[in-house]
């Protein structure tokens, strides 16, 4: 799922703190804005199984 927030792809290089935008540029420096948000799960989860199994065992 994409986040409507997005924020400067270079805000670390180029400004003190993020700047968070809903355009898709930076009104600051008019550089891109990239989404700010991280996925919500990884498709190749490693652990996924175990976490699953967890959640199963602790609902009975």
């Amino acid at each position: 799922m994409k986040s409507a927030i997005l924020v400067c792809e270079a805000w670390r290089s180029t400004h003190d703190r993020p700047v968070y935008t809903l355009s898709e540029t930076c009104p600051e420096c008019g550089g891109p804005a990239v989404n700010s948000a991280p996925a919500p799960y990884n498709p190749e989860d490693p652990h996924g199984e175990y976490r699953r199994a967890l959640k199963r065992r602790e609902s009975e």
